[in-house]
């Protein structure tokens, strides 16, 4: 399974980098499925907000897809199964601090945590979760223990982190995470 994404600041406001991530998911379809994102019909959302196709059949039936952006990166996976995906930047993320920390992570990544990287791929990792879940941050992160899914799972390219999860997490393997230009 292949995870797109890009690694370049997307100048102005979430819309624009809405617009840019929408323009990803079109390229994903398109380039693993032969399809087109308007054949789908509009998104519906979960109870928690997650997204999904409207329309499945006959186009294409049980194509699953996640998408995630940042200030500094869009990523985006297709599937025919339930994924999650995430994209952070160190610099973006929150102060690490000792009661977020406390808050969102569990006493094994707690010891692993030294740098705001170390909590950047933790975070990433439990994002891609609770996307892959469709509960967000309604099932709270502490519970999601990241120390047991695959490293394979995350990837890092510079100051950027990107995640994706299906389940089971080693049944994607392999797992390609592919970086394009912005003008994919």
């Amino acid at each position: 399974m292949n995870v797109y994404f890009t690694a370049s600041e997307i100048p102005g406001d979430k819309s624009k980098q809405r617009e840019a991530v929408l323009g990803l998911l079109d390229y994903a379809l398109m380039r693993d499925f032969g399809v087109k994102r308007s054949d789908f019909g509009e998104f519906v959302y979960g109870e928690h907000g997650k997204p999904y196709f409207a329309k499945q059949e006959p186009i294409n039936p049980g194509i699953c897809f996640s998408y995630s952006h940042c200030k500094y990166g869009i990523a985006c996976a297709v599937a025919r199964r339930e994924i999650g995906v995430d994209i952070q930047n160190i610099q973006q993320t929150r102060k690490t601090r000792p009661a977020l920390i406390e808050r969102v992570c569990c006493a094994d990544e707690i010891s692993l945590i030294k740098t705001e990287a170390d909590f950047t791929r933790i975070w990433v990792l439990k994002e891609a979760f609770a996307k892959f879940t469709g509960k967000g941050f309604s099932q709270g992160f502490k519970g999601i223990d990241t120390t047991v899914f695959p490293p394979e799972l995350v990837h890092r390219h510079g100051n950027l982190f990107v995640a994706c999860y299906a389940e089971p997490p080693n049944s994607i393997q392999p797992l390609s995470f592919t970086i394009l230009s912005d003008n994919f």
